[in-house]
């Protein structure tokens, strides 16, 4: 029996080690279509940009800055103006804070076999044609990069992300589905949206851009689609939980204006309490 095997028959008994910088990620999730975005993006608007809750990309250049605390202040000039370019700021600044650790990084995936091998099911079996599948797995790279960056953030600072790990989960065929998530790198706490099928249905058909599972389906196939996400969401609540993690479900189908404050007085009420 395989690593994987095991994992599918025995889920919720073993605890992977920690990832460095996992928890510092609050993680917005939900069935594609659902309306985590706006909720994200209210919350943010209601927090503040200074506020100990920052975006990813925000996280990226803090992590890049005290990764040149050891240059001398030309150079990290030099480096802090490159980082103001658009577009190539963001991609340099991710590079430099990522590779001036490599090895660092390699060692600490070494722990992480078990949701390595599901990553790699996932783009075997998982939802999706054969170049969705295969797509995954270079943005789930990124993705872990992102949470080893984390560890770098100063004191107290948190990533707010709305389509982090826990996310790619709900495209994992079902019998992979609880072993994903008692993998996956533990995040500080996660923001469950939710929504009836037929809901996400047609909000899935008038946003008009779909997510490459979902390019050529039908609406059928979108509904039964949005029906599995939903499953595979309450699977990983009930996981996550398990592990620890606290979960706050938010009703994607109420007004915007009352989710986006429930959300903000519970990451409020959490940075108060760590």
């Amino acid at each position: 029996m395989n690593q994987l095997t095991a994992i599918v028959a025995c889920p919720l008994q073993v605890e992977v080690p920690a990832f460095p910088g996992a928890e510092r990620q609050v993680e917005f999730v939900g069935p594609p279509g659902v309306g985590k975005s706006a909720i994200y993006h209210a919350v943010r608007e209601r927090l503040g940009a200074k506020s100990l809750y920052r975006t990813a990309q925000e996280g990226r250049f803090l992590s890049a800055k005290a990764s040149l605390e050891h240059l001398g202040p030309l150079q990290r000039l030099s480096y802090l103006s490159a980082f103001q370019l658009p577009r190539a700021g963001h991609v340099y600044a991710r590079r430099l804070a990522v590779t001036s650790s490599e090895d660092s990084f390699r060692l600490n995936l070494h722990h992480q076999e078990a949701f390595l091998e599901c990553c790699s099911e996932m783009a075997r079996t998982g939802f999706g044609d054969a170049f969705a599948r295969f797509a995954r797995l270079p943005i789930m790279l990124e993705e872990l990069r992102d949470l080893y960056l984390w560890r770098r953030l100063p004191p107290a600072v948190q990533i707010l992300q709305p389509d982090g790990l826990v996310q790619k989960g709900w495209v994992c065929a079902r019998q992979t589905r609880e072993a994903y998530f008692s993998s996956v790198p533990k995040p500080g706490a996660v923001v469950l949206v939710g929504a009836r099928p037929e809901v996400i249905l047609e909000r899935l058909r008038t946003r008009g851009r779909r997510i490459h599972a979902h390019l050529g389906l039908s609406d059928s196939e979108l509904l039964a689609a949005s029906v599995e996400a939903t499953e595979a969401f309450r699977t990983a609540a009930q996981v996550l939980r398990h592990r620890g993690v606290p979960v706050l479900e938010v009703d994607g189908e109420g007004p915007l204006h009352d989710s986006a404050e429930y959300v903000a007085e519970f990451l409020r009420d959490r940075a108060e309490a760590g």
